[in-house]
């Protein structure tokens, strides 16, 4: 009943906010080009702008504008190129990265300059153990950031490390944030951040709206929009509605009300192929789901074209492993397990199950993982097998505490493929690794591919990495998703992979 009553207000709260959404704001105000009104990603609110523990979306997203780093993505690429680094040069062996910042690149809120001294605290905070920040490991073999003076630097690595410039430097590991601040806010800096990007932090409503403000002393290029409004409608049809009545700019949309949208003349609609990964998993260590006979009945009784059809409308393809094409390290020929509920049954029965059993499967608010979750209690029940969803605002969170038997998830990892892999190795135990998967062949495997420099042999380890998932059952692999955006005719969203980075996003012209 908690549950219940949380999800249900949860609910309230989001046709509150689009209806005062709707009534409060001016028409003038919605009028003003510089002013972007937007969702949040998947309508989820943040929990910290540290960039030492995101758990969610949203929060990557806003600090892709909010805090600079030593290199960035280009908009609209998987290439990389200088951001607070003018030079930046790598040593052969690949253990010495030796760098020099912009000078009089200035923090916001009257911070003052951002110095070496800057990057060597934000970067070696999230590699110390003690910290226990959830992407430590995205500094693996850091030894020290070394510093020459006021603006070069040496970062020194034990060991190379393959996803440095594609996942630990351009993304949240490598943000820089102003040890100043951090040591006079404490644990009020999650929400009192502060950065050196486009954006600076103007205010935060939780559960009702994010404010951004253009930073005019940045020191790159402006953005086109003045002010960013970013709100957590959890709702995607209350999103639209609000779309639809002018009172955002932009949105993603539903998968069904793809068409309708596409054949507006003043909507843009963008489909855009996402890195995402869309699975059901288990908790392994614990009965039923610690017989792999179990996984292997419920993945020859799930029916993925099924749930495709009837939550993702066809638009999203189907996944048969960890890894999107594209990605390095893609199986291509991975093994594609269709419906067959005579095998389902044989093996419900090797376990022990010849009647079935009761369990529970966590269920994410966001759209359409409800509709797929009520589509696989349906297939599960021919089996015998009674999965009572558990709907829930943060699967982070529940399955942290929980450790639930069985739940879907949906996130996005980075263009790097080990953060596709990463989240199975027994390290994660108690963190990021709800599926509580631990084989010392597979960890293996991982290490090592973080070392490996050369491209082809780093791709070989992670399609073996797959072969074991696969093998052990791990998940039941659904799709990588689509992202589906409308926008108002004068609004040009710049996507990165499956983020849109608030930094690009154009007035079109």
């Amino acid at each position: 009943m908690k549950n219940f009553k949380s999800s249900y207000l949860k609910i309230t709260s989001t046709i509150f906010i689009v209806l005062m959404l709707l009534v409060s704001l001016s028409s003038a105000a919605l009028a003003a080009d510089d002013v972007l009104k937007v969702r949040a990603i998947n309508g989820a609110d943040i929990s910290t702008m540290d960039p030492a523990y995101y758990y969610g979306d949203e929060e990557l997203n806003i600090d892709l504008s909010f805090y600079s780093k030593l290199i960035r993505f280009k908009a609209a690429s998987s290439e990389w190129e200088l951001d607070a680094a003018e030079e930046f040069e790598v040593s052969d062996d690949g253990k010495v990265i030796e760098f020099k910042l912009r000078e009089g690149i200035q923090f916001h809120h009257g911070y003052g300059e951002l110095t070496t001294e800057d990057v060597k605290f934000s970067f070696e905070r999230i590699a110390d153990p003690d910290n226990n920040s959830p992407y430590k490991n995205d500094w693996a073999t850091l030894e020290e950031v070394e510093i020459i003076d006021r603006y070069r630097g040496r970062i020194i690595l034990s060991e190379p490390y393959a996803p440095l410039f594609t996942q630990t430097l351009a993304y949240n590991p490598g943000s820089i944030i102003s040890k100043k601040a951090y040591q006079e806010k404490g644990d009020n800096f999650a929400t009192n951040p502060v950065g050196s990007g486009p954006y600076y932090w103007e205010d935060w409503d939780p559960g009702e709206k994010i404010t951004l403000n253009r930073f005019e002393d940045y020191f790159g290029d402006l953005p086109d929009f003045r002010r960013i409004e970013i709100y957590p409608i959890s709702e995607v049809r209350m999103a639209e509605i609000a779309l639809d009545a002018g009172e955002l700019n932009s949105t993603q949309i539903s998968y069904d009300s793809f068409a309708i949208y596409n054949q507006r003349a003043d909507i843009n609609v963008e489909q855009v192929a996402v890195t995402r990964q869309v699975y059901l998993g288990f908790n392994m260590q614990e009965e039923p789901f610690k017989d792999k006979n179990v996984r292997k009945a419920i993945r020859y009784a799930v029916n993925v074209d099924e749930i495709l059809q009837g939550a993702y409308n066809n638009i999203a393809a189907r996944a048969n492993s960890s890894i999107v094409e594209g990605v390095l390290g893609h199986w291509e020929a991975a093994l594609q397990y269709e419906l067959d509920l005579e095998k389902a049954r044989g093996y419900l029965a090797k376990a022990g199950y010849e009647d079935g059993f009761q369990t529970e499967l966590v269920v994410p608010v966001r759209e359409p993982l409800p509709e797929a979750g009520q589509i696989i209690r349906q297939q599960l029940l021919e089996i015998g097998i009674d999965a009572k969803i558990q709907m829930t605002d943060s699967s982070f969170d529940y399955l942290s505490e929980s450790r639930s038997n069985m739940h879907l998830q949906d996130w996005g990892p980075t263009l790097d493929p080990d953060r596709w892999t990463k989240w199975w190795h027994s390290d994660h135990i108690g963190s990021w690794n709800f599926k509580n998967y631990s084989n010392p062949e597979y960890d293996s495997l991982v290490e090592a591919a973080i070392l490996e420099l050369d491209q082809d042999k780093r791709a070989e380890l992670y399609i073996e990495q797959q072969k074991i998932l696969d093998e052990d059952v791990s998940a039941v692999w659904i799709s990588h998703g689509a992202h589906l955006q409308a926008s108002q005719e004068h609004i040009k969203p710049v996507f990165l992979t499956q983020r849109s980075q608030y930094r690009y996003w154009e007035i079109a012209e």
